[in-house]
């Protein structure tokens, strides 16, 4: 493994957008045996994530905000060292129904064993590059160096937090006032009938600019719009 972990740092050092860092986590994902990539980024609830998995996944994901129960995520949290781990491991009798969904779902979308390389990042936030399959395991025989594999997680988090520099310095996606207006207050955990309240429009109108941003955005569902936005920097922090 440490060949790909170096053939990784190498693509993503020369990456200039996000496609090529894209393609170099991918790369390397498959040259370790596994299907899919997702780097992730957790302080305290808020989630981020640069990920190869199907978009009607993440969309699930990010709507019942998995992040606060998947077994991989709390575990990196609490290791933070890289592991290798399968959702067969998962011992569905002391699962919640909520536990017992999501390792369903997650297998029904191909994410069935993988590894988790997970690294401190700064003001208490926590980075991991998960590699996962569809099949019951993958051979983690050839685990690499920890901290050469940690180093690699810095690159990507590095490189993708340069190139979300640049994007936010380049125009932003043309959403209209009225859309970015909506969309925060779906944020704010707003329903439409009460965003058609609060700016005073109708709520086929409301409906209308949020179906707009959803779209724009390439988002699956309202939540995941959400998420995406506030990924471009398209809604102010508060």
């Amino acid at each position: 493994m440490d060949g790909q972990l170096q053939s990784l740092i190498d693509a993503l050092d020369v990456a200039s957008d996000g496609r090529m860092v894209r393609a170099a986590l991918k790369s390397f994902a498959t040259a370790c045996g596994y299907e899919r990539f997702a780097y992730l980024q957790t302080a305290g609830g808020e989630i981020k994530t640069f990920n190869s998995y199907a978009e009607e996944w993440q969309g699930i994901y990010f709507e019942n905000r998995y992040s606060r129960i998947d077994p991989v995520v709390t575990t990196a949290k609490r290791r933070m060292e890289m592991f290798a781990w399968s959702a067969d491991d998962w011992t569905i009798r002391n699962m919640t129904k909520d536990e017992k969904l999501f390792r369903s779902q997650a297998i029904d979308f191909g994410i069935r064993c993988g590894l988790t390389i997970p690294v401190e990042g700064s003001f208490g936030s926590v980075l991991m590059l998960t590699l996962a399959a569809s099949q019951r395991q993958v051979d983690t025989s050839t685990l690499g160096d920890r901290a050469r594999a940690e180093r690699a997680v810095l690159y990507a988090h590095h490189r993708l937090r340069v190139l979300a520099e640049r994007s936010l310095s380049a125009p932003k996606l043309a959403l209209s006032p009225k859309e970015l207006v909506c969309l925060k207050w779906a944020a704010k955990g707003k329903y439409m009938p009460e965003i058609a309240d609060v700016t005073n429009t109708q709520y086929r109108t409301v409906q209308h600019y949020l179906d707009n941003a959803r779209a724009k955005l390439g988002a699956t569902n309202l939540t995941h719009a959400v998420a995406i936005a506030k990924d471009r920097g398209l809604l102010e922090p508060e």
